[in-house]
């Protein structure tokens, strides 16, 4: 009986041993997280700016003279040639000055003509002393005269023409037209504003940048342009001026940039964001910046008693399934994507999804 007893309280600690390991392993933890394998790879730095576009040749088309608007040619969005007629204002009253001038133009020559054989007999008598000083000074003077009158005829000819042909308002140079003020039938004054034209085929815009983004920025400088309105393509383009003074007040500087093929989707106005390249590494130890996590630690000098802070940065690799926390030194930040110049080497696994629950010793489970 006291042999059963023994046999029983053996295989009864064996149960309940076995129950504790299996309790023990089931209540090991393994954190799921996903990682990126280091290898090296290419980034580029920007500085990015915002900023609106126009055309190169961006011109509102003035109103010359006063008068009626008889006829409009053009609507928004059309394609204009350099000198081409958009509106016409009513003209008639000019037309008829110009062809009042035009005669008087020809009366005046024909005076002039006159007055000139006039000039020449007189010229011949008076060299044969034949007529007094007065009789030639007379003639002579009305010749005179008569050369300034037809003179002051062709400037109102010229002023005629030129108040005529204002009336047909035309385009300065060949592109788009971004607006029209006017309508047909319309009253409009000398200087009021008729049309906008631009030239679409040579886009610009003019951004800011900090003080601080300065380094690095230079003429002829690539320049990735995307339009939150035209989200499947981007564009290029290159720095074309830099201002030679930074705002006093806001620290900025301006730069002008060139859009280098735009097309037709583009409009003046149209608002977007500009990624200046500044730097570009190749081969480089590249990994996604959400990854890394930073910390800030304070020392203090025992000599002084100044506290210092120094932020220092880290990374979880993964070493045989266990989680490993490792300094690392940053470098370039581009795209969510960053450049550690330390601490990590080719082959490293990085934990991206799961840095922040995960510990140094834990176990872990990789899932895609």
């Amino acid at each position: 009986m006291k042999k059963l007893f023994l046999i029983f309280t053996a295989i009864l600690i064996l149960i309940v041993t076995a129950c504790n390991q299996e309790t023990e392993q089931n209540n090991e933890k393994v954190v799921p997280v996903k990682v990126f394998t280091v290898k090296p790879d290419k980034i580029e730095k920007y500085v990015k700016s915002t900023g609106s576009i126009t055309g190169e040749e961006d011109v509102v088309v003035y109103s010359k003279v006063t008068e009626r608007i008889v006829n409009v040619y053009v609507k928004p969005g059309a394609r204009v040639s350099k000198g081409q007629t958009i509106a016409v204002q009513y003209n008639a009253i000019f037309k008829q000055s110009v062809e009042a001038a035009e005669t008087a133009v020809q009366s005046a020559q024909t005076q002039l003509n006159q007055a000139q054989q006039d000039f020449n007999r007189i010229q011949k008598l008076y060299d044969e002393k034949a007529i007094s000083n007065q009789q030639f000074d007379q003639t002579k003077t009305q010749y005179e005269s008569t050369g300034l009158g037809l003179q002051a005829a062709k400037v109102q000819l010229q002023q005629a023409k030129e108040q005529y042909e204002n009336s047909f308002i035309k385009a300065p140079f060949s592109g788009i037209v971004a607006s029209v003020y006017v309508e047909e039938n319309q009253m409009v004054a000398a200087g009021l504003p008729v049309a906008q034209i631009i030239n679409s085929n040579s886009m610009k815009a003019k951004v800011k940048i900090p003080s601080s983004e300065i380094v690095g920025i230079f003429k002829g400088q690539k320049v990735t342009i995307e339009f939150p309105s035209i989200p499947s393509k981007n564009y290029e383009g290159i720095v074309t001026e830099i201002d030679q003074a930074i705002d006093p007040i806001s620290k900025n500087l301006q730069l002008e940039i060139s859009i280098t093929k735009p097309d037709n989707l583009l409009k003046s106005g149209m608002f977007g964001q500009f990624f200046i390249q500044t730097d570009v590494e190749e081969n480089k130890i590249i990994i996604p910046e959400s990854s890394i996590q930073s910390r800030t630690e304070v020392k203090v000098d025992r000599n002084t008693g100044l506290q210092n802070s120094v932020k220092k940065y880290f990374i979880f690799l993964i070493k045989n399934g266990i989680a490993e926390l490792v300094e690392v030194k940053p470098g370039i930040k581009s795209d969510g994507r960053i450049e550690i110049l330390s601490g990590l080497i080719t082959g490293d696994t990085v934990v991206v999804i799961g840095q922040n629950i995960v510990k140094t010793g834990d176990k872990v489970k990789i899932i895609d």
